[in-house]
């Protein structure tokens, strides 16, 4: 089991798309809170990488005992605009979490 996991809750359409394979990347806005979650900071609080993980646990919503499929994770990256690289900026960036094969499908 990995123990090196990212929790992400998915609305129906995304969660729908990446359990038929048809989407292999997710994305997630550059803020501080996903920078807190996906990136590795120095200890002057700068952005050096962003971590790594072994799988992705999506969640269909937030009920209880909602459908969950955990997924490999390649990698995670930044993408940044291609007019703006200067600076890396919640207006400019995104992560984009790039996925593998469903590994477990719960609750579906």
């Amino acid at each position: 089991m990995p123990n090196n996991e990212l929790y992400l809750v998915l609305q129906k359409k995304w969660f729908d798309m990446i359990l038929s394979g048809e989407k292999k990347e997710e994305y997630r806005d550059f803020t501080e809170y996903y920078v807190s979650r996906l990136g590795v900071l120095d200890k002057d609080g700068e952005l050096i990488d962003t971590k790594k993980f072994d799988t992705v646990r999506f969640q269909l919503g937030y009920r209880k005992n909602a459908p969950q499929i955990v997924v490999e994770c390649k990698d995670v990256l930044i993408e940044v605009d291609e007019n703006d690289k200067d600076e890396i900026t919640d207006e400019n960036s995104n992560f984009v979490i790039i996925l593998g094969e469903i590994l477990e499908k719960i609750n579906l």
